[in-house]
């Protein structure tokens, strides 16, 4: 009996981290996928398909304030500068965060499952 009720508190705490999961974006998450974007947009750094990510910027850049909107294309303008001046270890670590932190956004997440813990 005991396992029945494991495993139902289990499912159903699953159940609401799915339906949390299908929340707006925090402008935190919405301004990390603003720097993929332009870590995504860098010719330096070897350009990749921004279409996940352009995508779910609009999505959720309807409902930000103008300071939001504002700082994320500052956010994307600057890592795609950053990303086209990068050389060596510095190159690295973009590619790094690019593929890494970058990943779900760039495949089209809604959510922040990209949300970078390591900082």
């Amino acid at each position: 009996m005991k396992k029945i009720i494991v495993a139902t508190i289990a499912a159903a705490s699953a159940l609401a981290g799915a339906a949390q999961a299908g929340a707006a974006a925090s402008n935190y998450e919405f301004l990390q996928a603003a720097r993929c974007r332009g870590l995504a947009a860098s010719d330096g750094l070897g350009k990749v398909d921004t279409a996940g990510i352009d995508a779910f910027l609009r999505t959720e850049g309807a409902s930000r304030e103008l300071p939001v909107r504002a700082s994320a294309q500052r956010k994307i303008v600057d890592a795609q500068k950053e990303g086209d001046k990068a050389d060596g270890a510095k190159k690295e670590k973009l590619l790094a965060e690019r593929t890494n932190t970058c990943s779900a956004w760039l495949n089209g997440a809604s959510t922040g499952a990209a949300v970078n813990t390591a900082n």
